[in-house]
């Protein structure tokens, strides 16, 4: 029965290591070194980061194909393969070759919503800068509503992720200047937040999964440049600096055109004034993101989110609900409170000879509720909808959409597009 046993794994072992791109006489092998190619931006210590991959590693398909998913989870590179070449001195090479994608965007942005508040400007998205994973964001954009009062909106983002084995080492740092006209008052808001978090991957008996347990502290300000006159409901300016625990469960990976595998994430966040904050606000959020393939083109996915927080930092309630992020058909910033929960549900189907053109039908429901007490899920708000997905695959993370959402209570619907998908 052994040698039958055999005869059966060769042929299979040998299409295996065939479809990782190396010969099958190399299965088993120690590497002695590794060549890596095609990465003109990514510096090489980041790729090695990623696969894990070291010399004195036996190859194996197991191994070579949990190092390709690892560079295709970080959206960076349209195609990734392997080749093994073997000396007559025995000496054992791996090639890593990558082809990668376009790692920037400038996008103008024109929206416009049925009640004919118009909103321009323009969007720059830079990823892998230095070729350290390192990413900036900048948006400059222009509100003018159709009350007549208009808003300008400066915001800035950049992510520093350092790593050491085993830690995780990353700094977040952004800035927001809002200019808006309100009851003919001119106001300016300036938010300045700063992030340093640590995390490290845990492997737990009992689950297939590393729990990754981070913790950090965040920093943040708002100013106003004048203060509201007392006619006028507003935040507050002050500060609210905290610290934050978060336990992540990520089977998220990337194919070429879709996403599959399931996310789960707890966050806990308090303000202490010896941090000197001025809120001693508690958070508590979990998001749960699951992607199911249901055959080689379609897609099941869900999102599920909870929120809960009190004494609302700078006096402002602290979630909303409705736009192209949470529950597509409500205008965006529908309603507002302290208490959020919302489920979206989508049935995703590709075009078979145009794999990345995907075409959407979606259930979105949920709602927000003053506090934690006022939660009732008989109160929810349903939309339907339907839309268009298209994975423009020479670019990270860029995936044009269009979306029409429906309020089946109010019948009215809301369109929104741009180039990241929901979720």
């Amino acid at each position: 029965m052994s040698w039958l046993l055999l005869i059966t794994l060769v042929p299979v072992q040998q299409a295996a290591a065939q479809m990782a791109g190396i010969s099958p006489e190399v299965i088993g092998l120690p590497i002695d070194k590794i060549l890596i190619s095609g990465n003109e931006d990514t510096q090489e210590r980041w790729v090695l980061k990623w696969t894990d991959l070291s010399p004195g590693q036996v190859i194996s398909i197991p191994l070579l194909k949990r190092a390709r998913q690892e560079l295709l989870d970080t959206d960076l590179f349209r195609t990734v393969g392997f080749q093994a070449e073997r000396f007559e001195d025995g000496e054992l090479t791996l090639h890593i070759l990558l082809e990668e994608r376009k790692s920037w965007l400038l996008l103008p942005r024109l929206n416009r919503n049925a009640d004919g508040d118009v909103k321009t400007g323009i969007r720059l998205r830079m990823y892998n800068l230095r070729g350290a994973d390192q990413t900036l964001e900048a948006l400059v954009q222009r509100e003018e509503e159709h009350t007549g009062d208009d808003s300008e909106e400066f915001r800035i983002y950049y992510k520093l992720p350092l790593f050491a084995k085993p830690y995780d080492l990353e700094w977040r740092l952004s800035q927001v200047v809002e200019n808006t006209e309100v009851e003919d008052f001119d106001n300016i808001e300036t938010i300045d937040r700063i992030t340093m978090s640590v995390s490290r991957d845990w492997h737990i008996e009992g689950l297939s999964l590393p729990l990754t347990v981070g913790t950090g502290i965040t920093v943040e300000e708002l100013g106003l440049d004048r203060p509201y006159p007392e006619s006028i409901e507003a935040r507050e300016a002050g500060q609210y600096n905290r610290l934050h625990l978060q336990l992540i469960l990520d089977d998220l990976h990337s194919e070429r055109y879709r996403r599959y595998g399931s996310y789960y994430s707890i966050t806990v966040a308090r303000g202490f004034e010896w941090l000197d904050s001025d809120y001693e606000s508690n958070i508590f959020e979990f998001e749960a993101l699951g992607f199911r393939p249901l055959n080689r083109y379609d897609n099941i996915n869900y999102r599920l989110n909870v929120a809960v927080s009190n004494d609302s930092p700078f006096d402002y309630l602290n979630y909303s609900i409705g736009g192209g992020s949470s529950i597509r058909g409500l205008e965006s910033f529908d309603d507002r409170g302290d208490a959020r929960f919302f489920i979206n549900l989508e049935y995703v189907f590709a075009y078979k000879k145009h794999p990345g053109m995907q075409h959407s039908l979606f259930l979105d429901f949920g709602n927000v509720y003053d506090d934690f007490d006022d939660i009732d899920l008989s109160d929810l708000r349903y939309t339907v909808g339907t839309g268009f997905r298209w994975k423009i695959e020479s670019f990270v993370k860029t995936d044009l959409f269009l979306d029409f959402g429906y309020d089946i209570e109010a019948k009215t619907g809301k369109l929104y597009g741009g180039t990241s998908l929901p979720f």
